[in-house]
């Protein structure tokens, strides 16, 4: 009987202390946490209460189509808009990440939220090669998009047409 009770308990112990599985990708209807992350300059930032829009990568692709966008429009959609821009690099090298990708993100005229160990992002839904744009209210995801083309994230962060009287 000891035995059985030592094994159950052990067993419960482990189960316990094991690294929880990550939660369904954020939603309609999911509530963000406050993310802290640093922009590619190293200076904190947030995703809180006053961001509008999240517009998320990945992968290089998707990358390469916000910075199309931004080229297209000027920052300024972007920054108006309450939208910040958030990269996950966990998926590259270190090396290169240190040598090519900072460097050239630091080069960039608007700020880049890093998460470079992919853990505060991990939630964050994506499809390959497409960026994903997070509307939110108050952190409440109020729609996710994975827009195709430059014109539909650009669609994608404008902000909401206002209100018939």
């Amino acid at each position: 009987m000891t035995r059985l009770a030592l094994a159950l308990a052990v067993a419960l112990s482990l189960g316990l202390a094991a690294p929880r599985a990550h939660a369904e990708p954020y939603a309609a209807n999911s509530v963000l946490p406050k993310i802290e992350l640093p922009d590619q300059h190293g200076a904190p930032r947030a995703i809180d209460d006053s961001v509008r829009v999240v517009i998320y990568t990945r992968d290089m692709t998707a990358g390469d189509m916000v910075k199309r966008a931004i080229e297209k429009s000027g920052a300024e959609p972007f920054s108006s808009n309450g939208a910040v821009y958030v990269v996950n690099l966990s998926g590259m090298p270190s090396v290169i990440r240190g040598l090519f990708a900072m460097p050239a993100m630091r080069r960039r005229p608007y700020a880049v939220l890093v998460d470079a160990e992919g853990a505060k992002t991990a939630d964050f839904p994506s499809a390959e090669g497409r960026p994903t744009v997070l509307v939110l209210d108050k952190l409440k995801v109020v729609s996710a998009s994975n827009p195709s083309s430059v014109d539909e994230l650009l669609a994608a962060i404008a902000p909401p047409a206002p209100a018939s009287p």
